[in-house]
């Protein structure tokens, strides 16, 4: 891996996670001294952040973009119009083994213990069990985009807002419906499930 792909792995994870909060300036020095690389890898690592949406870019220090309502709509509207279409494209290709890999990854994510990051990472890995056999890689890339965008607002449900249990009872419906190759079923559900993770995360903005 890169240099400039470390340090936008790594300050990826700290925005999405909430680590670094929304309206924090990175320096290309400070990040430079921290990461130990030089200033061009920084750099690079902060345009591709901004490409992403997650940081704005002013001169040479990048601030971290914020939280809104208007960018959480955005970004839903944007997942339930896609992430179940992929999913109707995918379940047809799905079979035993990624199955049996998304009842190992619920099952995971059944576990108390699981702390937020690691649950939000085996969430996705879950989801994209199905996604990557929709046979569409621009439309599998976006998801991705957008799912990053999204985690920081997931971090609010899971850290503020209370645990994951409705979800995971989303999650089960969707893999018996991907079990039984219901596309159609497997996509609605997808839907549903994206516009309860907006409707709580909302709510919890709206009130606050």
């Amino acid at each position: 891996m890169s240099a400039a792909l470390r340090v936008a792995a790594g300050l990826r994870e700290r925005v999405s996670s909430g680590q670094v909060p929304p309206g924090t300036a990175l320096s290309q020095a400070g990040l430079a001294l921290e990461f130990g690389v030089s200033r061009i890898p920084v750099r690079d690592a902060l345009q591709q952040l901004a490409g992403e949406g997650l940081v704005e870019l002013r001169g040479t220090t990048a601030v971290v973009s914020p939280l809104s309502i208007e960018d959480l709509q955005e970004l839903y509207e944007l997942r339930e119009a896609v992430e179940p279409i992929a999913t109707r494209l995918a379940v047809p290709r799905v079979g035993r083994a990624a199955t049996a890999r998304m009842t190992r990854l619920l099952a995971t994510m059944d576990d108390p213990a699981l702390g937020p990051g690691a649950w939000i990472a085996t969430n996705a890995a879950f989801h994209a069990e199905v996604y990557a056999l929709a046979g569409r890689p621009r439309m599998v890339a976006l998801v991705e985009q957008l799912r990053r965008l999204t985690d920081r607002y997931l971090h609010l449900h899971l850290d503020v807002i209370g645990q994951a249990a409705h979800r995971q009872d989303e999650h089960r419906r969707i893999l018996d419906a991907v079990r039984a190759q219901d596309a159609t079923a497997a996509a609605e559900l997808t839907r549903h499930h994206l516009a309860s993770s907006h409707a709580v995360v909302l709510d919890y903005l709206l009130s606050s």
